[in-house]
């Protein structure tokens, strides 16, 4: 028993035997106890000792030994690596691995950086480093090395399989120097003075892959085992870096994000509710966009197509991440995507592509997609396909699509999602209900159309998003899958929606106002007389715009494309044999055919050329807006009340003229070529003739696209034709750029 005082948050606890503890008077004192009471505590676990947790005691007139010290360190070092535990182990900084060819063989190259190892120790690596790969021993190798282990094995060189790139904490004495004798007649000896703490780079076997017959396969078996919370062979007493898998000694892949994890704690709250751990849920991410891109890279080499289902090389997927567009494929009925199993319901639509990292982010807490698993609970699973967009052409989309979302049926190659003789009777009634409906009511023809335009306009803003997306190392572009929520909810807004705009009195004003200046104003209420009101606000709003107004051409050029996508008014009835003029024939039973209806030339002004399909090319608001209408044409005219019926511009036409001109550098090319007129601008009849040409969108392309060199010839040349008035000159001088 002693009367020393400890400066520690534990509790002391003074243990000696009861006739001392009688002699001091102390027996009321709750933290002294018998060595009696000490005894049957720990041997009924009522208190628990912490294993290693033991350190020396010092006291005057100890004897102390190298042994008191050493332990004292092992103390020390203990106690510091359950501090680094608690804090998260992994990769802290640096670290990454690369492997490249050499004439000595293939090296493994590792940044600096340092990390902690599961058990708590700190490893790393002050200098780049690069070693051949054959001389990196296996850890059990180097055990045979630090005399750990006496069974040979195998030469790196011929071995084949999965190996974990990894850290390993050793350390070994140095630096001897002389010992003085501990006894009297004891001889003096030489030691080590100084144990040194050393990094180990190692390669560790993997000890089970899922008795995978290649390469490939294991590395499919390994994730979903790692990702899928099934893990065994990752080392408590290394820190892993990277795995790679090797055939006969050369190196076929290195996948690093497979059992790289970074550090970082999980919050209480997520743990408690068994949410996914965060660096588990970033490194599944990060390791399927690496093997996703190795994917696409060997089909690519071996002339595969980029549109194959997903299970061929995953057993799991992570809750979000990248896939090939391709897999998305249009058809008749819409969209059919091969990268899901049939089970799976999966949705598309658009992102803007800067709060895709924002939806990546909140998914990293639902769990994976995983294909091995249940299948009710696959069948339970909802995927939307995301292709990210610029928030200037989402708004174009969502004004020209009916709905923000379209279903994305399962492929028939990828199986049935129901019983074959069920789904064969439920497609036979189908079937059998729309002939039935065609035959005797024309209003389902009319839906029917309308249904299919809606289809074309949702294929081709599709086909727009995904020839935007930039492919990143020449392989095919990649949209993005976000694991929908399943938590039901209930609207409890009441009322209609009022959109709130800006000042629409001052920008009224400020059209107007800019319409008189270039004599525009007549043909602009010609237009409002024969558009939907929701058109004529939207074409205000067109007009208004800072570039549009603020340039004559663009301004004029916008009111003239307006003019050349009015509707077409119905053709008059020929009259039928028999009749006598002026009396109205029979109506013939069924429904009208007309003919489509196409962008001609404006009214009233035969000199300005039409938009002509040889301009829609670069045009692709005209282009969906002439698709539409040519699809459109029977339903529109089969729900007229009258055949002399006249169409009016609707919203929808508006937003695909407004769209061509809605490019970030539109109006560029034209302020390019106005500097270069600056000495002797052109008059305001001139730029607005050019704006009536249905040029204007061309000739500001050519603006941006011209070198330095060319444009002073070609200013010369467009001084001529705009004096000349020469629209066919031109339209040849533009072909080039156009």
């Amino acid at each position: 028993m002693s009367d020393l005082t400890f400066s520690s948050a534990r509790t002391a606890i003074d243990v000696a035997e009861a006739a001392e503890i009688a002699r001091l008077a102390r027996t009321g004192d709750p933290n002294v106890l018998s060595t009696d009471a000490m005894q049957q505590l720990l041997g009924n676990s009522a208190l628990v000792l912490d294993g290693l947790r033991r350190r020396p005691r010092y006291f005057d007139g100890k004897f102390l030994t190298g042994a008191d010290l050493t332990r004292d360190q092992d103390y020390i070092r203990q106690r510091q690596a359950d501090l680094a535990r608690a804090t998260g182990t992994g990769v802290i900084d640096g670290l990454e691995v690369s492997i490249s060819g050499s004439a000595g063989g293939e090296q493994v190259s590792i940044r600096p950086g340092h990390g902690v190892t599961p058990a708590g120790d700190l490893v790393m690596i002050t200098t780049r480093r690069q070693v051949p790969l054959l001389d990196l021993p296996t850890s059990e190798r180097l055990d045979s090395t630090l005399g750990l282990r006496a069974i040979p094995r195998t030469p790196l060189g011929r071995r084949t399989g999965l190996f974990l790139l990894a850290l390993r904490p050793v350390e070994f004495s140095a630096n001897p120097i002389a010992a003085y004798p501990t006894t009297i007649s004891g001889p003096r000896q030489v030691e080590d003075s100084e144990v040194i703490e050393a990094t180990a780079i190692t390669l560790i076997p993997w000890p089970d892959t899922g008795g995978a017959a290649t390469l490939a396969e294991a590395r499919r078996q390994v994730a979903r085992k790692i990702f899928l919370g099934e893990a065994v062979g990752l080392p408590q007493d290394a820190l892993p870096l990277a795995m790679l898998a090797m055939e006969r000694g050369s190196v076929r892949w290195v996948d690093a994000p497979l059992v790289r994890r970074e550090t970082g704690a999980d919050t209480p709250l997520a743990v408690s509710i068994g949410a996914r751990p965060r660096p588990l849920a970033e490194a599944h991410v990060l390791q399927y966009r690496t093997q996703l891109n190795d994917v696409l890279a060997e089909r690519a080499r071996t002339g595969l197509p980029a549109a194959f289902a997903a299970a061929q090389y995953f057993a799991a997927l992570p809750s979000a991440g990248p896939m090939p567009a391709a897999a998305i494929l249009p058809d008749a009925l819409g969209f059919r995507q091969l990268w899901f199993p049939p089970a799976v319901d999966v949705t598309i639509s658009f992102v803007p592509a800067d709060e895709l990292p924002v939806i990546v982010e909140e998914s990293l807490a639902m769990p994976p997609i995983d294909f091995a698993g249940d299948a009710a609970e696959l069948d339970a699973t909802g995927v939307v396909v995301l292709a990210p967009v610029s928030r200037q052409r989402l708004q174009k989309f969502l004004a020209a699509l009916a709905r923000p979302t379209i279903a994305a049926r399962p492929d028939p190659s990828q199986g049935l999602r129901q019983a074959p003789l069920a789904m064969l009777q439920a497609l036979a009634l189908r079937r059998a209900r729309v002939s039935e409906t065609l035959l005797r009511d024309a209003a389902a023809a009319a839906q029917a159309a309308a249904a299919d335009a809606a289809i074309k306009a949702w294929q081709a803003a599709w086909g727009e998003a995904v020839a935007a997306i930039q492919p990143t190392g020449g392989l095919a572009p990649l949209v993005w899958y976000v694991r929908r929520r399943a938590v039901p909810s209930e609207a409890k807004v009441t009322g209609i929606a009022v959109p709130i705009g800006s000042d629409d009195v001052g920008l009224k004003r400020a059209v107007d106002a800019r319409l008189g200046e270039l004599g525009l104003a007549a043909r602009v209420t010609a237009l409002n007389t024969q558009a939907t009101p929701f058109a004529a606000a939207r074409i205000t709003a067109f007009l208004g715009a800072p570039r549009i107004s603020a340039s004559d051409v663009l301004m004029t050029s916008a009111v003239h494309d307006l003019e050349a996508v009015l509707p077409a008014p119905p053709p008059a009835p020929a009259p039928a044999p028999g009749s006598t003029p002026g009396t109205t024939p029979a109506p013939t039973p069924g429904p009208r055919r007309d003919p489509p209806i196409g962008l001609g030339p404006v009214p009233g002004r035969p000199g300005v050329s039409p938009l002509g399909a040889e301009r829609l090319a670069p045009r692709i608001g005209l282009e969906r807006l002439a698709e539409a209408r040519n699809r459109t044409s029977i339903a529109v005219r089969d729900t007229r009340t009258s055949a002399s019926e006249t169409p009016l511009l609707s919203e929808a036409d508006v937003v695909d003229v407004a769209s061509d001109y809605g490019g970030p550098a539109t109006g560029d090319g034209l302020a390019r070529l106005a500097t270069a007129m600056a000495n002797a601008p052109l008059a305001r009849d001139g730029l607005i003739w050019l704006g009536d040409s249905g040029q204007a969108l061309a000739l500001d392309r050519a603006g941006r696209d011209l070198s330095d060199a060319a444009l002073p010839g070609f200013v010369g040349k467009l001084r001529t034709i705009v004096a000349d008035r020469k629209a066919d000159a031109l339209a040849e001088l533009l072909a080039p750029a156009s």
